[in-house]
């Protein structure tokens, strides 16, 4: 997820604070230290709490079809000053296990615990869509949240390369897994592929 580091007006400076709400990191704002909680979109302790994290449309992507679409695109450089190996996961083992290290309260049984979901809000009503079931598809998946219609639009390699509306009109999902969305989420839907 991607969220506008205006606000009210103002540019903030973010970071990433070591703190955790729901098992879901926060970020901070290093001019008030007001807490920023992704999933919730807002600030939740400080002098900003209340104000609202603005989402812009992000893509996740693989790197090689990045490329092929912006070959001027230029990389960071791994030589930082720091003794890391930038090109181990460090998540990679929590993801194996099947429990979480930090409670969350209760877990819906919908889906698997850390199973990654596509998350979209519409109109206040979030709707949990499993990757998994996603990449199943290619082309444009319609579905409905609340009585809205929407699309999203896939790539032959199962990459999700937008969302919308039936109008063309963009909007922003957040990738997560299924604890932590539901976690903030409590009232979702969740998307039941059509059986064949």
């Amino acid at each position: 997820m991607v969220y506008s580091r205006i606000i009210d007006d103002k540019t903030y400076t973010f970071g990433v604070s070591g703190l955790l709400h729901k098992s879901n990191l926060l970020l901070y704002d290093r001019q008030t230290d007001t807490l920023w909680s992704q999933l919730m979109e807002k600030a939740i302790a400080g002098p900003l709490v209340g104000k609202s994290l603005m989402k812009i449309p992000s893509t996740e992507t693989k790197w090689k079809d990045w490329k092929k679409k912006h070959p001027e695109t230029e990389v960071m450089s791994t030589e930082t000053g720091y003794e890391r190996n930038y090109f181990v996961d460090p998540y990679e083992g929590y993801l194996r296990i099947g429990s979480l290290m930090f409670p969350v309260g209760k877990v819906r049984r919908d889906l698997p615990t850390k199973q990654r979901v596509l998350g979209i809000e519409v109109d206040g009503i979030a709707k949990a869509y499993s990757l998994e079931d996603v990449q199943k598809h290619s082309g444009i998946l319609s579905d409905t949240i609340g009585d809205k219609s929407i699309e999203i639009v896939i790539s032959q390699d199962g990459q999700v390369t937008d969302i919308r509306d039936v109008q063309g009109n963009q909007i922003t999902g957040i990738y997560s897994y299924w604890f932590a969305w539901q976690a903030f989420h409590p009232e979702t839907l969740v998307y039941e592929p059509q059986k064949e």
